[in-house]
């Protein structure tokens, strides 16, 4: 009869789980988290909880089981839950807030993310460190990222919520009760402490999405703005940094109504050349409209830098994985495989530029990041003489600077760094002098004496997911992912190599989008997509179940990626196939 019971219940919970997914799902094992709603309502009082904490003090391990609960901690509740799979002393806490601190705000939206960093900043900085109980949530990152440890939930009442991971306390074989009740009151100086401050981080991230949704309008592919100090140490502004301030001529203001009118230096769509000595400021200023895809904090210099958020970063990446890509319009031909239908387990530093590049465009990339010290130069340009030298095995194909015009009729920007030749100077629509970090135009004099450049067209084949919808997940709704080294997270021993993919990536963000990708082949559902059309599934799909979608059981931690970076995972993954369609 127990065993009878004990399986009813399970069938009961397994069926009130609402399918996360629309294609494929089928039912998992693991609990729903309880909603911030439902705490607020079997919330006990605080003095049940140090009453128990006080009584089961020194007792045996299975005692804990009376601290999991809810419990009113005044502006909050605490709910303590175990850990499905963990050890006996690991236990989930969901942090509710329900004094209505935070504004009432959509998923999604500016306040909404900015009010949840914050919360979650402050968190890592005044909760994690030194607390009596061994606690851990996601380390945020210098970016502002939507994530699953800490959001605002839009119910009634507004809540915001932060998850933390917790081991309980033990005093040799017995619980530690003191210890647990010095980590409530810990955590009831941080709500104190916690009342104010997000309306700066709030206004910060708001200003940073008014000023990217205005790019187009003013004709621009990023924006950075005057008193932006761009030099990084670490995750702060190198010390004597110098605020940048765009030259009259290169200046452009942008009216952003209740935010002011913003001065800054415009980088327009189209080619843009950054030229200048070494150490003269061109790939911190490269990096610096990289950076731009994100938010940033209050404080951390970039506030005013950013650029289209599907802007992607070309390296070489000598050893990617490359599958079935057409690379037919950059090499006519490829020893031991076809150009148009190319694969290999370990890529040149030319051809994975090349593949980089036509899968990011075909995925909606509209911003190609290029610095030629991290490039393949024999894909970047050929000179005349090198071209006499390679003879037949160069004829045919084509260098990116020679594509550069084609990919501009396309509708795709790139700015490249050019410090060592002037190939890329040539088919430029501005060239950009770096001189001891200040800001040059030089467009006219580099036209005087920039070689001729062939204008060669350059096709941009489909790129199609063929594949299972369940090939990453299985019969599952997550997978454990590895990402103790980002760039080189691992699932069920399947390792994705992102060493060289042009993303900053930590822990949360390498899992958000290894964990994004496995969901990104269910929604294909196993049918013959576009990736482009997959990216707006994608985008459907956060819009609508947020970022807590990608784990719907929140057994991790994990960032937002953007489709950008979800792609460039699906593409080195072994697996989903994936082939290039004209």
């Amino acid at each position: 009869m127990p065993r009878e019971r004990a399986a009813r219940k399970r069938t009961r919970r397994l069926e009130s789980v609402a399918s996360a997914a629309s294609v494929g799902a089928m039912p998992s094992p693991w609990p729903v988290p309880i909603a911030p709603q439902a705490a607020l309502a079997q919330a006990r009082p605080r003095r049940d909880l140090m009453a128990a904490l006080a009584r089961i003090d020194g007792w045996g391990l299975g005692a804990w089981r009376e601290v999991l609960a809810c419990w009113r901690l005044g502006a909050a509740v605490l709910a303590v839950e175990p850990v499905d799979g963990g050890e006996q002393l690991d236990a989930n806490a969901t942090l509710v807030i329900d004094d209505r601190r935070f504004p009432p705000a959509a998923p999604g939206t500016a306040v909404a993310d900015a009010c949840a960093d914050w919360l979650l900043r402050r968190a890592d900085a005044l909760l994690v460190p030194g607390s009596p109980v061994r606690c851990a949530t996601l380390a945020p990152n210098e970016a502002v990222l939507a994530s699953n440890a800490c959001w605002l939930d839009a119910g009634t009442p507004p809540v915001a919520c932060l998850r933390l991971r917790l081991r309980l306390p033990m005093q040799g074989m017995g619980i530690d009760g003191q210890g647990f009740a010095r980590f409530v009151r810990r955590i009831e100086r941080v709500l104190a402490l916690t009342r104010s401050g997000w309306r700066a981080h709030a206004r910060a991230v708001a200003l940073q999405r008014a000023l990217r949704a205005a790019l187009p309008a003013h004709g621009l592919v990023a924006f950075l703005g005057d008193g932006a100090r761009i030099a990084r140490r670490g995750e702060r502004p190198a010390p004597g940094c110098r605020p940048l301030r765009a030259p009259a001529d290169l200046a452009t203001v942008i009216d952003l109504g209740a935010f002011g009118r913003v001065r800054g230096l415009g980088i327009g769509v189209g080619i843009t050349a950054l030229a200048g000595a070494a150490y003269h400021g061109k790939s911190t200023l490269m990096q610096a409209i990289a950076a731009g895809r994100y938010d940033h904090p209050p404080g951390d210099g970039r506030e005013l830098v950013v650029a289209d958020a599907g802007a992607l970063t070309l390296q070489a990446e000598d050893g990617r994985r490359i599958k079935r890509q057409d690379l037919s319009g950059f090499f006519a031909g490829l020893p031991g495989g076809d150009a148009r239908d190319f694969t290999t387990e370990r890529a040149s530093g030319a051809t994975s530029m090349a593949a980089s590049l036509l899968q990011g465009v075909a995925a909606g990339s509209r911003l190609l990041l290029v610095d030629e010290d991290s490039a393949a130069s024999n894909f970047l340009a050929l000179d005349p003489a090198m071209r006499r030298l390679l003879g037949p095995s160069a004829r045919g194909g084509a260098t990116l600077v020679e594509c550069l015009p084609a990919l501009a009729d396309a509708g795709v920007s790139v700015v490249i760094v050019a410090g060592a030749g002037t190939a890329a100077l040539a088919p430029a629509r501005r060239v950009l002098l770096l001189d001891r970090f200040r800001v040059r135009d030089r467009t006219a004099r580099a036209r005087r004496f920039a070689p001729k450049v062939a204008r060669l067209p350059l096709a941009i084949p489909r790129r199609v997911i063929v594949d299972d919808g369940d090939r990453l997940l299985g019969p599952r709704h997550f997978l454990r992912v590895d990402a103790r080294d980002p760039l080189r997270p691992t699932a069920d021993g399947v390792a994705v190599d992102l060493r060289r993919c042009g993303w900053d990536l930590d822990e949360g963000l390498a899992r958000g989008a290894y964990l994004a990708a496995a969901w990104c082949c269910r929604l294909a559902g196993g049918a013959a997509i576009d990736l482009d059309e997959l990216g707006r599934r994608y985008a459907a799909f956060i819009a609508e179940r947020g970022v807590r979608g990608l784990d719907p059981y929140d057994t991790t931690y994990l960032a937002a990626p953007p489709w950008a970076l979800v792609a460039t995972v699906l593409e080195r993954l072994p697996a989903p196939a994936l082939r290039s369609r004209r």
